[in-house]
């Protein structure tokens, strides 16, 4: 339900800016207690907020919501009716305050270290903000200075205060709303005011903000030394092998002044699960994640992690098990005490774990009937034969989960560092970042062991398979799929070939299909080379129209792909391409993630990206009749997918 407060604002002085500092720390404050909420053993509902903003030009409100899981609308109303009260009587803790004003900082400072990397479009966006709200266009470094000018001026008593301005009685609006159903039971307007009443007639005591400890880690650990020492020239880079194996690859970086990019990567991965297990491997990293590490749960990291800029996070896919993460230079400790954690020290929660599983349940029962997930389960039921190994997000998905089974895989792909490498790219000299490795991941476990990723044999339909799928659509269209398959070679010089085809055909389905016959906004046209575990290339193609257009409008798709058979590309559109892909590259690489994608792509397929001889060299090199001899090869004797998603009416 809604609680609606029009405030006319005025933006004329420092006033203004305070409360909209003062605005985003209550915001951050209330998700903070809202995520605790959702974290213990039966979470009241799958997701909520209390939260003040934006309504319609120049008038804000508070708005307080939540979703129910099914059959628990009462439930979730006492809830966030209860939390919202709470606020009203007895408003927010300094500690709560404190934390938001540090993250906040911290938010700040890092888009004021990176204010090089600022998007045209987010000028546009405060340029419109301006003319339109009069909002203030301030520079970035004026965001800074008056950030760390007026964050110390606002206190818990000032924004408590602000806080019970806006949750009042007048120009409230209560909405309750659910999906049709004789099985579904909405709350009355009688049951939600009777439900509000006695709430707020009720004894609510003040939130308790517990406090956290002050280190993360509190041992000594051994380490080990980096033992030897691989120059990568082709990279400006160099790889450390550590005593316990460990290797790690390290390029500086300041493109952005504030960022470390961190990644650890092992084959293995999900392939070396049967397919009853295949549920459970697939939502460990989401579990591990809400766990927390070490000694510390979910919240209690959080607080931990209080006014640092780090982030990291573990992965299984289908080929290798990885952490991900990133950090400020000035918190890359920190991240390499939580990877510490995540190795040595895992966190296991039962209680995390039935919460989290309660409100993913009840989110997958609600999807039970979208459409869009029916289509995307069909595509992928279909696309692998029907494969036992395609595990769908479903109620018996569920059902095959457990928290022993997670916590089992989870400790047997993080087992063995000395069978990860690790990646670093960031602004850090290697001065501070070698000695942190050599503490961290120098002191991780090696064992005598050593994996790979499993070839299942994933199946993609032979021949040419065609199916028109009806789907319960509220909205009446069609979707066209083509899906196209080939065993071919990898090697750089094609896969190029298959992406300039890829984008010489969204021109030609631009202009065909969006732009002669009106049918659809767009063609959406994406492309893939995959080396491991077979070298295959994928092409797909996708597309919503009117039901009445798509039996002219597929055809579209053959017709474009024959023709780069017959004739080839215009010269004009091959140029367009090449061009494009030229561009996209220079823009990409001033950017740690282009680094890091250099070096990833260099261990798992020992080929430099960055070599323009594996680029630009091959872009330059191309002609009409190149990629008029590869779509021959491509297309000649492919699998093809051909669908069409139609309502059931």
């Amino acid at each position: 339900y809604h609680l609606l407060k029009g405030v006319p604002r005025e933006k004329k002085d420092l006033n203004y800016y305070k409360d909209q500092l003062a605005i985003q720390l209550f915001n951050r404050i209330m998700s903070d207690r809202i995520n605790e909420l959702l974290q213990k053993g039966e979470p009241p509902f799958i997701s909520g907020g209390i939260v003040f903003g934006k309504f319609v030009r120049s008038y804000d409100r508070m708005l307080v919501t939540a979703s129910a899981k099914p059959g628990e609308m009462q439930k979730a109303l006492t809830s966030i009716y209860t939390e919202a009260l709470r606020l009203q009587r007895h408003g927010i803790t300094a500690s709560e305050l404190d934390r938001a004003k540090k993250n906040l900082l911290t938010q700040t400072e890092t888009m004021w270290k990176q204010k090089d990397k600022i998007s045209n479009e987010q000028y546009v966006d405060a340029i419109i903000n301006h003319f339109l709200e009069n909002e203030p266009m301030e520079s970035i470094d004026a965001q800074w200075e008056l950030t760390q000018q007026l964050l110390p001026a606002i206190n818990a008593g000032e924004l408590s205060e602000m806080a019970r301005k806006w949750m009042t009685d007048e120009n409230r609006v209560i909405v309750v709303a659910g999906p049709e159903g004789k099985e579904i039971k909405l709350l009355t307007e009688q049951e939600t005011l009777a439900i509000m009443e006695e709430i707020s007639r009720s004894d609510i005591k003040p939130w308790e903000d517990k406090s956290v400890a002050s280190s993360l880690i509190d041992k000594e650990l051994k380490g080990s030394p980096v033992v030897s020492t691989k120059p990568l020239p082709g990279f400006n880079a160099v790889e450390w092998t550590l005593a316990n194996n460990a290797k790690v690859v390290y390029r500086f970086a300041d493109y952005q002044k504030d960022n470390v990019l961190f990644q650890a990567v092992s084959p293995g991965g999900s392939s070396l699960y049967a397919p009853e297990e295949l549920p459970s491997v697939m939502m460990v990293s989401d579990f591990a994640a809400n766990y927390g590490a070490g000694a510390f749960d979910a919240t209690s990291l959080k607080k931990m992690l209080t006014g640092k800029n780090v982030n990291l996070r573990p992965q299984i896919a289908e080929l290798n098990e990885a952490f991900t993460g990133n950090s400020s230079p000035k918190d890359f400790e920190t991240l390499l005490q939580l990877l510490y954690l995540r190795f040595q020290e895992p966190r296991f929660d039962n209680e995390a774990y039935e919460a989290l599983k309660g409100r993913i349940v009840a989110q997958i029962a609600n999807l039970a009937k979208n459409p869009q997930k029916t289509m995307s389960d069909s595509l992928q039921l279909i696309l692998s034969c029907h494969s036992p190994r395609t595990r769908l997000l479903n109620m018996d998905f569920f059902s095959e989960i457990s928290a022993a089974k997670m916590e089992q895989i989870y400790r047997e792909r993080f087992a063995d560092a000395g069978d990860f490498t690790f990646f670093i790219v960031g602004n850090i000299a290697d001065s501070i970042a070698k000695p942190l490795v050599e503490k961290y991941i120098g002191s991780l476990t090696d064992l005598p062991r050593t994996e790979n990723w499993k070839d299942n044999n994933d199946c993609f339909p032979s021949g040419k398979t065609v199916k028109e799928i009806k789907v319960p659509l509220q909205t009446k269209k069609a979707t066209a799929v083509v899906v196209v398959q080939k065993r071919m070679p990898w090697s750089p010089v094609e896969n190029m070939k298959l992406n300039v085809l890829r984008d010489i055909l969204n021109l030609r389905y631009t202009e065909e299909i969006r732009e002669k016959e009106g049918g659809s906004y767009s063609v959406n046209v994406s492309a893939s080379s995959d080396k491991i575990p077979q070298e295959e290339k994928t092409l797909q193609m996708a597309f919503d129209t009117d039901t009445g257009k798509v039996a002219k409008l597929k055809p579209v798709l053959f017709t474009e792909m024959d023709k780069l058979v017959k004739n080839g590309p215009t010269q004009e559109d091959l140029d367009k391409v090449v061009k494009n892909l030229l561009k996209d590259r220079e823009q990409a690489k001033p950017n740690n993630n282009y680094w890091m994608n250099m070096l990833r792509g260099y261990y798992l397929y020992n080929v430099n990206y960055d070599d323009a001889k594996n680029f630009e060299d091959i872009l330059h090199a191309l002609t009409v009749k190149d990629i008029k001899k590869f779509a021959g090869k491509f297309f000649k004797k492919a699998n093809v997918a051909d669908l069409v998603f139609l309502p059931e009416n």
